[in-house]
């Protein structure tokens, strides 16, 4: 009998633990502004929006710095692949808060178009 609940609860637990990674990795943070963005979201995972005013493409890396801003303020955010992109458009980037020298800036995991 002891073996077995011990059993059930090791099982209960691999369970939720699993529950947990999925949904870690389903569920968005939701949308700040950018004025947000401080020291402590560094690693931490972002939501933000905004139009992009610059584009920096490093061919030879496949890497691209794109600045964006929103009416609260501007950031960098990384890419590390080349996408075809615009000044002017409007995107929505998920990704974690990083710091370059004393700049912080946002490392692009997802990046939507709208």
């Amino acid at each position: 009998m002891k073996i077995s609940l011990l059993s059930l609860f090791f099982v209960i637990s691999l369970i939720g633990v699993f529950l947990l990674l999925i949904l870690s990795n389903i569920l968005e943070p939701r949308l700040i502004s950018i004025e947000k963005i401080n020291d402590k979201l560094i690693d931490k995972k972002v939501k933000v929006q905004g139009e992009i005013f610059n584009i920096k493409t490093y061919k030879d890396s496949d890497f691209q710095v794109i600045s964006i801003k929103d009416k609260t303020g501007k950031i960098d955010i990384t890419i590390d692949k080349i996408l075809n992109l615009k000044n002017n458009q409007t995107i929505t980037i998920i990704g974690k808060v990083t710091q370059y020298k004393q700049y912080l800036q946002i490392q692009a995991d997802k990046i939507l178009l709208k």
